[in-house]
C-alpha cells in the first residue's frame, strides 16, 4: 500500500496529485495509490478539498476506502487525540513507513513509527518503487514529476472554460498583446520566508520592460490593495500599461492559472500556484522565477 497525504491549497493539491499519477504511471504493475484526504475533514483553509470540483477527477480517497462509520472514528481521533491516519494504521497492525519531504509531517502527521527524509522539491524516482506499505509526506514541486508522463497527467487535468465574460475579455487581450503576468502572493505568505520582497519585482519588472517595451503587465495577486499601494516599489509603474485581474476569488481562483498559463511573459513569486501556471505555458517567452527552478 502507498498513500500520499493531501493538504493546502489546490496548487498544492495538483502537485501532489502529480507524485501519485507519476507513480502509478512509472509503475503499472504495482497496487493503485490512495491519497489521504483527512486533512480537509478536520482543517479549513483555503477552500477545501479541489480536485473533483475543479478537474472532475476521481482519484482513490482513503477516506472512500473505509466504511463511513470507520471513517468518521478515524477523523474524530485525528481531531480529539491528534492521532494521524499513518499513526492509526500502524496502531492498527499495519507495517508502515514515513517517507518526508518536508519536517511540518510532524505538524500535520505525528507518528513515531519510521521516517525516512528525501530532499525537498527534487526528482527522486528511487522513492517510488520500493516494495512495502509507505506514507508519503509532501508538496513534490518539480518538473519532473509532470514532464516524464506530461501528456497524459495534462489530459487529467483539464481546467473548465471560463466563466465569465471579464475572463474571457482577460483571455483576448493576454493572447493579443506582450503581456506579462506578475504573480504577487500576499496573504499568509507576506511574514514568512516564501515573500518576494518588492525589490525583486521592481528589477525584474525594469528588465521585462527593456526587453519587451511593449508590455503590459497583468496582475495577479490575492491583494490588489496592498499591490496597488505599493505600486512604485513594486516597479509596476514601468510598463507602458498595468492591468489588475480581478474577480477570481475563493473557489473561482483557478481562473487565475487559466489566464496565467496564456501570457507570453511570467514574473513569478514563490508560489505553487505561479510554478504550475508557468509549467503548463504553451505560450512563454521570457520568465524569471525567484525559487532558480528550471521551467
Amino acid at each position: 500500500m502507498k498513500i500520499q497525504f493531501l493538504n493546502g491549497g489546490l496548487a498544492n493539491q495538483i502537485f501532489q496529485y502529480i507524485f501519485v499519477r507519476h507513480c502509478e504511471l512509472a509503475h503499472p504493475e504495482a497496487e493503485p495509490w490512495y491519497i489521504d484526504d483527512s486533512f480537509f475533514y478536520v482543517t479549513k483553509i483555503h477552500h477545501g478539498y479541489e480536485l473533483e470540483r475543479v478537474f472532475g477527477l476521481k482519484p482513490n480517497l482513503l477516506s472512500r476506502v473505509f466504511d463511513p462509520d470507520v471513517w468518521d472514528f478515524m477523523i474524530r481521533r485525528k481531531s480529539e487525540e491528534n492521532k494521524s491516519i499513518p499513526q492509526q494504521l500502524m496502531e492498527n497492525g499495519q507495517n508502515i513507513t514515513m517517507i518526508a519531504e518536508t519536517s511540518n509531517w510532524t505538524q500535520f502527521n505525528p507518528f513515531d513509527g519510521q521516517v525516512y527524509y528525501t530532499p525537498a522539491n527534487q526528482y527522486n524516482p528511487e522513492i517510488t518503487g520500493i516494495p512495502g506499505d509507505y506514507y508519503y509526506h509532501g508538496y513534490w514541486i518539480n518538473k519532473t514529476w509532470l514532464w516524464t508522463f506530461r501528456d497524459q497527467i495534462l489530459s487529467e487535468l483539464r481546467f473548465p472554460m471560463l466563466k465569465s465574460g471579464q475572463n474571457r475579455d482577460y483571455l483576448a487581450e493576454i493572447l493579443s498583446t506582450e503581456s506579462v503576468a506578475v504573480h504577487v502572493r500576499c496573504g499568509d505568505y507576506l511574514n514568512t520566508d516564501f515573500a518576494t520582497g518588492v525589490d525583486y519585482y521592481k528589477s525584474m519588472i525594469g528588465d521585462m520592460v527593456r526587453e519587451v517595451p511593449q508590455a503590459v503587465l497583468y496582475v495577479f495577486t490575492d491583494d490588489p490593495s496592498w499591490c496597488r499601494e505599493r505600486t512604485k516599489e513594486l516597479g509596476l509603474d514601468l510598463a507602458p500599461r498595468t492591468v489588475y485581474v480581478e474577480g477570481n476569488i475563493n473557489e473561482d481562483a483557478w481562473q487565475d492559472i487559466v489566464l496565467m498559463r496564456n501570457c507570453r511573459h511570467m514574473i513569478l513569486s514563490k508560489s505553487a500556484f505561479a510554478y504550475f501556471a508557468a509549467l503548463t505555458n504553451d505560450h512563454l517567452q521570457l520568465v524569471s522565477n525567484p525559487t532558480q527552478r528550471e521551467l
